[in-house]
């Protein structure tokens, strides 16, 4: 008998230790002036959901983006483009955008700059790790299509503050944008400049170059892939 009261209380107290208390995202103060936040980029660019000419070396260029307030916008549909934007858009290069950025934070509207790899030709998602505070509260962040012509995805201003405390999750369909910059109407088409650029618009194109419709898949209405943000500290 009190062997079998020993083994129950064992069990208890595990059950107990397993399910009682708060969880990891429950333990971190939901106010504090910085956290720490993971990007999960997961990409449903495939030939199953985009079959019109799919590249077979589809791929992301490196993300690259800022923490940031309501002062400043990485981009914005109707407006036209910074250099650094396009540059990212045409040829996946972050010398140009990293240099804009560097000014905003000089300005005092960005806090840390977010770069990192890309998803490869056989992959399917990547991950960066950020840090971020009350006095920068937005992200935002953008990689490019490739191969294309200057066709990009990412998120613009996207609150990680909200209501007086920190969000733990955070999920975000992609649209694809077409930087303006250069009139090619398929991924692989030869270089067509426009200057000055027109203004960024949800990627449209005819039905024999892509699968493109107002920046989603003009028939399921599928987006190219998810940015999750997940606080870690």
């Amino acid at each position: 008998m009190k062997l079998f009261l020993f083994i129950l209380s064992a069990v208890t107290a595990l059950f107990i230790q397993g399910c009682g208390g708060s969880s990891d995202n429950d333990s971190k103060d939901p106010t504090s002036q910085t956290a720490r936040y993971t990007l999960d980029f997961d990409s449903d660019w495939d030939a199953a959901n985009f079959p019109t000419n799919y590249p077979t070396n589809r791929h992301f260029s490196g993300l690259i983006g800022l923490t940031h307030n309501a002062q400043v916008k990485l981009f914005e549909v109707g407006q036209t483009a910074s250099a650094g934007v396009i540059s990212v858009a045409e040829t996946g290069s972050k010398t140009t955008l990293e240099s804009e950025i560097g000014i905003i934070q000089n300005n005092g509207n960005s806090g840390h700059t977010i770069s990192g790899n890309g998803i490869p030709a056989t992959g399917d998602d990547v991950e960066v790790q950020f840090d971020i505070s009350q006095d920068y509260p937005l992200v935002s962040v953008i990689t490019m299509l490739a191969p294309s012509p200057d066709w990009f995805t990412g998120v613009d201003s996207v609150a990680l503050f909200k209501d007086g405390k920190w969000q733990n999750e955070v999920e975000v369909q992609l649209w694809v944008y077409d930087a303006g910059s250069d009139s090619g109407i398929d991924f692989t088409a030869p270089d067509f400049p426009i200057s000055p650029p027109n203004p960024i618009y949800l990627l449209t194109t005819l039905r024999v170059d892509t699968d493109f419709q107002d920046g989603v898949q003009y028939q399921t209405k599928q987006h190219i892939g998810t940015f999750k943000f997940e606080r870690i500290d």
